[in-house]
């Protein structure tokens, strides 16, 4: 096969080859022609026409002398004279046609008599003097010069046409030349095609044909195979992928189909409503407790609005929405009743990172959220029921330790002593848990206000540095210049760095530093409270900001509710809240607060 093709081919590759052996000699003669115009009679008119443009000027230049502008005339001649004698020495220099070289010394000596009698113009204050001398001497030597120029652009152009009438001849010649080996290539090509075609294009054209079938999903497609040359192995090789293909197809749709039945069976088996939707908008699926949903909310139109909104905003880039709290519960009403759903919009993205998709998962946080208003409420009506004995025994420890009553010894006194100090504590404990009820009900709420983050830790400084400098520890602060304003309730922000800085100083040594500091945090400005104390194991840092939470081993007491108090503030303010500890390096507790909006400001 390959022998054949070859001797088949041959013959045009000699055909080709004398072509483009005759296609580079035209061209290199044709080049030698262009070549001629451009590069010799081209410049020559190319400076004839910039001289007679600068001697132009040059005599309007005298023109002006003689009008009386004295200034501009001489400023227009110095112009261009250089430029005049520049074009003159190219000229001189590109002397190519006979006649050339005479005319352009007729030139030269021209411009050297006007030079001269320019200078005498030039030097002559009489105006009228110089107008006699300009009509009388400069101006026929002006014409002479621009005639002359005339002439030599005249020679050079009739040899551009000559060139060209010369190049076109031989191109139309080599034209015919190459009309007949092309004719003669296309008779060529048409025999070997005809000789060739019976052994190679017909199977190559059954094979084409077979592949546009197979291309189309019929796998069940054959090639015969009628040699044992190239083709009848290329034909054998396609049968064999073909089998393979129509084997790997079987087996892909199979477990297509078992992945998508358990895929609908376990969504389907989810209490919640899940709805995925195309890249278009369009809703794809929904489980059996989303359909029942739409249908009762959205009466089988879309999506609500509330969850189109979140839906969009993912579509266009934004991240995944995934609400932690129940701040951002969506309430519907179902079945003439209530119900309170969590929602969350997640992006269905490819290796690209560009979404094809969105999936909608709608949480029924009903009871959960009954069940945290029940809890918020008990533990704020135990600690109002427990506040009101608890006043009546610190009261009577009161009483008791000023002996009003009667004498103490001294056992009495330490154990009375101990009794109020843990009535304090108590009662703090008490504070705390009324507090953290306040808040997650939502009841502390105050307007925020824009405030400066350099005022706002210079404040919470002053309030914290009598407690560090008690402890012997130094306070640093470091505020990042230019920082936007910031949108925050300060009363109860100051508790947040109040919580923060107790904790610093109660793991900090005598002699260390807390650092305050403020900084620029991708939309937000962060605020940290950096103390160098024993750090927090990297296991419990997730678990450091839960209620009644202490790290085991930890020799400081409290009940493990100010961190917890901390971080319902700073989520109550549009804010987050976090930790960066290494053990035994100390340890970074930070809340990020949101910037002044447009419309705040």
């Amino acid at each position: 096969m390959k022998q054949r093709i070859f001797l088949g081919l041959a013959p045009l590759f000699i055909l080709l080859l004398a072509m483009g052996a005759y296609a580079v000699t035209l061209f290199a003669k044709l080049g030698n022609h262009v070549d001629v115009i451009l590069r010799e009679n081209f410049r020559s008119v190319l400076a004839c026409e910039q001289m007679k443009e600068a001697a132009e000027r040059m005599d309007s230049a005298l023109l002006f002398a003689v009008a009386g502008e004295e200034e501009r005339g001489r400023k227009l001649y110095t112009t261009n004279l250089p430029g005049f004698r520049d074009n003159l020495k190219t000229e001189l220099g590109n002397i190519t046609l006979p006649g050339e070289g005479d005319l352009a010394e007729k030139v030269k000596h021209a411009h050297e008599t006007y030079s001269t009698r320019a200078e005498n113009f030039w030097a002559t204050p009489d105006t009228e003097a110089r107008r006699k001398m300009y009509f009388s001497e400069l101006l026929p030597v002006f014409k002479e010069i621009k005639e002359t120029a005339q002439e030599i652009i005249r020679i050079n152009e009739d040899n551009m046409v000559e060139a060209d009438r010369n190049a076109r001849e031989l191109s139309e010649q080599s034209t015919r030349y190459m009309i007949l080996a092309v004719a003669a290539g296309i008779a060529g090509s048409i025999f070997f095609a005809a000789r060739l075609q019976r052994s190679i294009l017909e199977p190559i054209r059954t094979l084409t044909a077979v592949s546009k079938e197979l291309g189309d999903g019929k796998l069940d497609q054959v090639v015969s195979v009628a040699s044992h040359d190239e083709l009848g192995q290329l034909a054998d090789t396609f049968n064999k992928m073909a089998t393979k293909l129509r084997a790997y197809r079987q087996m892909m749709g199979d477990q297509i189909l078992h992945a998508r039945q358990m895929t609908e069976i376990t969504f389907s088996a989810f209490p919640d409503p899940i709805i995925a939707l195309s890249a278009d908008g369009k809703i794809d699926f929904t489980n059996p407790a989303a359909s029942k949903f739409l249908t009762q909310v959205a009466h089988g139109e879309g999506l609500p609005p509330s969850l189109q909104t979140e839906v969009d905003r993912v579509f266009r880039g934004a991240p995944d929405f995934l609400p932690t709290s129940f701040e951002r519960v969506i309430v519907f009403r179902v079945d003439e009743q209530e119900v309170f759903m969590l929602p969350r919009v997640i992006g269905m993205r490819d290796e690209a990172d560009h979404i094809f998709g969105v999936a909608v998962i709608l949480q029924d946080v009903t009871r959960l959220r009954l069940l945290q208003e029940v809890k918020t409420n008990l533990v704020s009506t135990v600690s109002h029921e427990l506040k009101t004995p608890l006043t009546s025994v610190r009261m009577g420890l009161h009483l008791l330790l000023e002996e009003r009553i009667g004498t103490l010894n001294d056992k009495q006194t330490e154990l009375l002593l101990a009794a109020r100090e843990d009535s304090e504590r108590l009662l703090r404990m008490i504070n705390d848990l009324l507090d953290l009820a306040k808040l997650e009900a939502g009841k502390t709420f105050s307007p925020s206000v824009s405030m400066d983050p350099e005022k706002l830790v210079e404040n919470a400084a002053e309030e914290v540095r009598a407690l560090i400098e008690s402890r012997h520890l130094r306070l640093i602060k470091k505020v990042a210049p230019g920082l936007p304003k910031v949108s925050v309730d300060t009363s109860q922000i100051a508790h947040v760095f109040s919580n923060f800085v107790s904790n610093a100083v109660k793991h900090s040594k005598a002699g260390g530093e807390i650092v305050l500091s403020a900084k620029h945090q991708e939309g937000s400005v962060r605020f940290s409270v950096i103390d160098q104390g024993a750090g927090i194991p990297q296991q419990y840092q997730s678990q450091i900001f839960d209620r009644f939470f202490r790290v085991p081993g930890s020799e400081v007491t409290g009940a493990g509710l100010g961190l917890a108090i901390a971080k319902e503030v700073v989520l109550s303010q549009g804010g987050t809240i976090g930790v960066n500890s290494v053990p035994g390096q100390g340890s970074e507790f930070y809340f990020n607060l949101p910037l002044v909006s447009s419309e705040t400001d």
